[in-house]
């Protein structure tokens, strides 16, 4: 995914005031995956704590507490994981786009650049007056 997104590392490519370094996004990309990827063991890892806390502090209140505490971010930890693998999803797309508009751009100038007159062309069409 990550090397159809951006292209070759340490690519520069610049359009319209913009400057995006394609090595950087590829990498950013490569290591915000890398730190998301064990987001659910951790989030089950936490949930498991918080429940063997509650039971190991032998008082109703605390585990009450830590059971609420528990309950009320359950859903913290996959949260941001989903935000973050739309984030990275919204970069790939934004990213695909960047170059999809530089290619046509360089497409068009030389289509355009092949539709100018030939030197030649414009000799023999003076001559020709």
């Amino acid at each position: 995914m990550i090397n159809d997104v951006v292209g070759r590392a340490g690519v520069r490519v610049t359009l319209r005031g913009w400057d995006i370094n394609l090595g950087g996004v590829r990498s950013t990309i490569a290591k915000t995956i890398a730190a998301v990827e064990p987001l659910e063991k951790q989030a089950k890892a936490y949930a498991d704590a918080m429940e063997a806390a509650g039971k190991a502090s032998g008082s109703e209140v605390v585990n009450a507490a830590l059971l609420g505490f528990g309950q009320h971010h359950l859903y913290t930890l996959p949260l941001l994981a989903r935000r973050t693998s739309n984030c990275i999803r919204g970069v790939t797309l934004a990213t695909n786009a960047y170059l999809a508009g530089d290619r046509e751009m360089a497409e068009r100038a030389h289509r355009t650049a092949l539709t100018a007159p030939r030197p030649e062309d414009l000799l023999r069409k003076g001559r020709r007056k």
